[in-house]
């Protein structure tokens, strides 16, 4: 008899696969909720600033930040541990970091967004062409480990069309011959041209330079003045052409835009007393149109008035 209670008293206190199943289902809730709100309190949208990029130059993007942790969230690094991170992967393989990043600290008030522009090869090194995703993820401040990941972006990075091409020594450095090109990429939906610099010595590449969309009705046109820097003229609007200059490290030295002149033949680059120069066109300044563009009253807004006989 006491045997029989005994065992009935075991087999009280062992839980049936329902109960046990129902306790799962608990523990797992839980977890699902509490992972819920920690994903709650940031949101991360990242955007690259275009689909397609031409080999080597800046692919930038932009992050967006929303706090919802209902507090003020500074993101503030170091470099054991960066408070922002990527990962980037082409043909299948993860691509390693080129460099350290400390990023600049961030602080996001509570239910605010924050954006942050930022030059992906500056940390990677993207000279490869290819098909390349990305996402980025940000480390929660504190000792917490927690992170969260932003949406995936697909881009690729294919080369350009050369359409001019130039060697030339630097005064400077004795020996070493510098490369310019310009050429022009199709790979989104408008046309567009780059200037580009390299090491003809070492193949060594020095700056891949955008100059915006470009129209073919006249081919841009390239020449190098007394110092060696790199001038380049190309439409841009059917009667607007743009001048650049490029130094031989590869900064753009300056800009301006210029107008076909009365003569109405297109503007050419022509060297005068050692610098070049754009001849047969009018300076342009599209601000100053636009401007004045503003101050021109539609017909619609005249006061109104009364006719009288």
């Amino acid at each position: 008899m006491n045997l029989n209670i005994l065992t009935k008293t075991n087999l009280s206190y062992q839980p049936s696969r329902k109960l046990l199943g129902f306790a799962n289902l608990v523990i797992l809730a839980i977890v699902l909720f509490a992972g819920a709100r920690v994903h709650a309190q940031i949101d991360l949208r990242l955007e690259m600033s275009k689909q397609s990029y031409m080999l080597n130059e800046p692919v930038s993007a932009t992050l967006h930040i929303t706090n919802h942790a209902g507090k003020e969230l500074v993101f503030r690094g170091n470099n054991a541990r960066p408070w922002l991170n990527f990962h980037l992967v082409s043909n299948g393989k993860a691509i390693p970091p080129a460099r350290r990043m400390n990023y600049k600290p961030v602080v996001i008030p509570a239910g605010q967004t924050v954006s942050r522009n930022i030059n992906i090869n500056s940390t990677y090194s993207l000279g490869r062409m290819g098909n390349y995703t990305c996402t980025a993820t940000v480390n929660m401040p504190g000792p917490t480990r927690s992170g969260f990941t932003s949406n995936r972006n697909q881009f690729n990075i294919t080369g350009g069309r050369p359409i001019w091409i130039q060697r030339a020594g630097i005064p400077e450095a004795p020996g070493e011959i510098r490369e310019y090109k310009l050429l022009t990429f199709s790979g989104n939906r408008a046309l567009e041209l780059f200037a580009q610099v390299s090491s003809a010595n070492s193949g060594l590449h020095i700056a891949t330079i955008p100059l915006g969309n470009v129209i073919m009705l006249r081919k841009p046109s390239g020449t190098l003045d007394s110092a060696n820097n790199m001038h380049a003229l190309y439409q841009v609007r059917p009667a607007i052409f743009t001048h650049v200059t490029i130094s031989p490290n590869g900064r753009l030295l300056s800009i301006s835009h210029h107008k076909r002149g009365k003569s109405g033949s297109d503007p050419r680059l022509y060297l005068l007393n050692d610098d070049v120069v754009v001849a047969g066109a009018i300076p342009f300044n599209p601000e100053a149109e636009a401007a004045q563009r503003k101050k021109i009253r539609n017909i619609s807004e005249r006061p109104p008035f009364t006719y009288r006989k």
